[in-house]
């Protein structure tokens, strides 16, 4: 990883209560979805323009907030694939333990929903560690779970937090371990910090109002029997 580039504008750490962090991202290659005659191509494309993303997640007291930031040199094909892959299309919000996001343009009309689920907590922690840039790192495990038409996927989530910097936030709406998260792994995608701001936001984190709200689960049935009913009318 990046060496990664540490602000400190407030007097100590420990004093601070908000921050910035910046994470680049990038996609593992998969052989069996490069060598697929469906995906392959778009797989491919999607690991090169990777690099070119950058995240942002700004945090206060109990809510945070992660959004895309970057996306130079990228075409707007690539930007929506890659953007897609990720899984955060569209900013993810923690507030009192609870993910919130709107659905993106697709399926439905974008901002028709305002998602809210539990924030994930069902982490395994583990003594394994290793170092980003000089901080110790813990690894923690967990996984998420989609259930559709086709079936309950389970997909893997390895985080390192670190405890030095005693914040619960991380990337892509994951949080609630002892220590902020460097690094994040869900399935191939892997978010990594490249810079750390301890300073005051420069505008209040607020809650996404549009959309009706609607559980995780909830919204994964509307978007199968849309699709469904997709299927049929052809």
């Amino acid at each position: 990883m990046k060496k990664i580039i540490l602000a400190l504008l407030l007097n100590t750490i420990c004093y601070s209560q908000s921050a910035t962090i910046t994470y680049n991202f990038k996609i593992l290659e998969d052989k069996k979805l490069l060598e697929s005659p469906y995906i392959g191509k778009i797989f491919s494309e999607q690991i090169k323009a990777a690099k070119f993303l950058e995240f942002k997640l700004v945090f206060s007291d109990t809510i945070s907030k992660f959004e895309n930031i970057q996306t130079m040199g990228m075409g707007e094909q690539n930007i929506s694939s890659v953007l897609m892959a990720s899984r955060c299309v569209k900013p993810k919000f923690i507030y009192n333990d609870t993910l919130y996001h709107n659905n993106q343009e697709g399926v439905f009309t974008e901002n028709k929903y305002l998602i809210a689920s539990p924030l994930n907590k069902n982490w395994v922690l583990t003594n394994e560690t290793k170092k980003i840039d000089n901080y110790t790192c813990y690894k923690a495990t967990s996984e998420y779970i989609v259930i559709n038409g086709k079936g309950e996927f389970h997909h893997p989530v390895i985080a390192w937090f670190c405890p030095e910097l005693p914040y619960s936030f991380g990337p892509a709406g994951y949080g609630g371990l002892p220590g902020l998260i460097l690094e994040l792994q869900e399935w191939n995608n892997v978010f990594g910090a490249i810079k750390i701001e301890f300073k005051p936001l420069d505008e209040p984190i607020v809650l996404p109002t549009k959309g009706i709200k609607i559980a995780d689960q909830d919204y994964q049935n509307k978007v199968g029997e849309a699709f469904m009913k997709e299927f049929d009318r052809n």
